[in-house]
């Protein structure tokens, strides 16, 4: 199950959040580094894509649709206890690329490299985390 937690805040995280998240960290309060990490709000990613793409007003709410969207579909696949692992993280794969789609759609040129370079970082980071967390799985 805590795989399917790390792979379900990947996903989501992919969504350039973390990425943002990553570089300024927003509350490392008890700087537990161990335990399981929340999903960031919807606010927080919007606010996060905000402020790392210079999201235009018009452009914000259009975001936030799609973050929203994404995040409750998430949720729902992740309260599925009856789907198998790999179902799960199909799902989620296509969910994120699609909502990265979406989002794309809607930047500039300069935005879409920002979006493109945020990813890159948050896939290279998620390696990294694996690689040095993958035999750890406690139950």
């Amino acid at each position: 199950m805590k795989t399917l937690q790390k792979f379900l805040l990947l996903s989501v995280s992919l969504f350039a959040v973390a990425a943002v998240a990553q570089q300024n960290p927003p509350h490392q309060g008890k700087g537990d580094e161990q335990g399981p990490r929340r999903m960031p709000s919807v606010e927080d990613q919007t606010k996060n894509l905000t402020e790392k793409l210079g999201l235009t007003d018009d452009q914000q709410p259009k975001v936030k649709a799609i973050v929203e969207d994404t995040h409750s579909q998430m949720m729902k696949i992740m309260q599925d206890e009856n789907m198998a692992r790999e179902d799960t993280m199909a799902k989620m794969r296509t969910l994120h690329e699609a909502a990265s789609a979406k989002v794309n759609a809607l930047l500039t040129d300069d935005q879409k490299k920002k979006f493109e370079d945020m990813q890159k970082e948050m896939r290279e980071h998620m390696r990294q985390r694996q690689q040095e967390g993958g035999d750890n799985h406690p139950k």
